[in-house]
């Protein structure tokens, strides 16, 4: 018998197109007279594929996954003598899955379809922002490699640094932050930890190992004390009057120090009545670190004279007998309300929702509470965190300080 094996590309091998309009690209394994055929993932339409070069068209990343695939078959084929200390037969291809050098994926074709699986089964521990978030991260994945799944043999140092050329540079729709782009790829890299730790992919193959980001530093986007007033005082047409609860839910963020999360997950069973007011008792959407809720004197915050404190008078604008949400709106919703808000109060600063809790935050700085104290309020893990409030209280002095006419003053030297 010719021991002698030859690889080729083979597009429709059944000479039939599937409902889709596309058939597959299997690898031919040749040696006279036996032939074995290898599935490559690839399925493409009579349109994408080259026949004179025998290649996919214009997608550079499924021939460098179809060459590798290719590559692993040689490279079993040239060790198998010193491994088994006999010549090598097509057969011999059946102990690939024994060796160390080939991970069998087990369950899943794909990486895009091993994080779509997993972050439903991990939904229940996300907040909703995380959970769209993730969602996003994998169309992005599927978006860059042409509306193909992505393969976990695609997975390589290069096919990283694309990835993050395509969000900075040539992504169709509007180009991503440098921070939302590293928080993509913390998304991709924590599931590929988990597909190594499920043995889908080896650790040696993942690209993270190499290939390193890091958040630039930002300056938060936060509302002075005479911003926030524009907006409490703000009056709405009857046509806006619907912009009155998000324009309220905004300023019970701004109270609170409250993530958008947990303002929108807010129920009844949260709050209870004391001698002194309203306590509030809730869990982060976010950390869910601890079992111990975090607790909120509500009374204690904004007061207003001898008037209900800020906060209690939003909750009892709109108290609820049931247990549902009540601040019960989509993340989107709110943010896209939030931002005409600002502008009807003359404000031209990006502003989102979780600008409240920023500038929550950075009011108690400016009204001299304690550090310690709002760290324990805005629920941070660290001071360091809450430490770069001060430096946005700072901004604000020195925009006042620049605002002064020093002619008008009267002193003598």
């Amino acid at each position: 018998m010719n021991t002698k094996i030859t690889y080729r590309l083979i597009y429709n091998r059944a000479g039939k197109l599937g409902k889709t309009g596309k058939a597959p690209v299997v690898i031919e394994a040749y040696q006279n007279p036996d032939r074995r055929y290898f599935s490559t993932g690839v399925k493409l339409k009579p349109s994408e594929w080259d026949k004179k070069k025998n290649e996919v068209k214009g997608n550079p990343a499924y021939n460098a996954t179809i060459s590798k695939q290719k590559a692993v078959l040689e490279d079993f084929e040239l060790r198998f003598p010193s491994l088994y200390g006999r010549a090598f037969s097509l057969d011999d291809f059946d102990l690939m899955k024994n060796q160390d050098m080939v991970i069998k994926p087990k369950k899943q074709q794909s990486l895009t379809a091993f994080m779509l699986e997993q972050i439903e089964k991990d939904k229940s521990k996300l907040s909703y922002s995380a959970y769209t978030r993730y969602k996003r991260t994998v169309s992005n994945l599927i978006d860059f490699n042409q509306g193909q799944p992505v393969l976990f043999i695609d997975l390589d140092y290069e096919f990283v640094e694309n990835y993050e050329r395509y969000l900075r540079d040539t992504r169709p729709a509007k180009k991503y932050h440098p921070n939302t782009i590293v928080n993509d790829h913390k998304v991709i890299k924590e599931y590929i930890q988990k597909a190594v730790y499920m043995e889908l992919i080896k650790a040696s193959k993942n690209p993270y190992l190499q290939f390193t980001f890091k958040k630039e530093p930002s300056d938060k986007d936060v509302l002075y004390p005479e911003e926030i007033r524009r907006i409490e005082e703000l009056t709405f047409s009857t046509e806006q009057q619907h912009l009155e609860f998000y324009r309220d839910t905004f300023l019970f963020s701004i109270y609170t120090l409250l993530r958008i999360s947990d303002v929108t997950n807010l129920r009844s069973s949260n709050l209870t009545n004391t001698d002194k007011g309203l306590l509030l008792e809730i869990k982060s959407q976010k950390t869910r670190k601890t079992n111990s809720p975090h607790k909120l004197p509500l009374y204690d915050l904004h007061k207003a004279g001898n008037e209900l404190s800020l906060p209690e008078q939003v909750l009892h604008k709109y108290a609820r007998e049931d247990n549902r949400p009540i601040f019960n709106r989509s993340h989107p919703k709110l943010n896209e309300h939030i931002k005409t808000i600002a502008a009807l109060a003359g404000i031209t600063k990006r502003v989102t929702f979780h600008t409240a809790r920023h500038s929550g935050i950075t009011w108690l700085v400016i009204l001299g509470l304690e550090l310690p104290h709002i760290q324990k309020l805005a629920q941070h893990s660290t001071i360091a965190t809450t430490m770069q409030y001060v430096h946005l209280a700072e901004h604000l002095t020195g925009e006042r300080l620049s605002k002064i006419d020093w002619s008008k003053t009267k002193h003598k030297l």
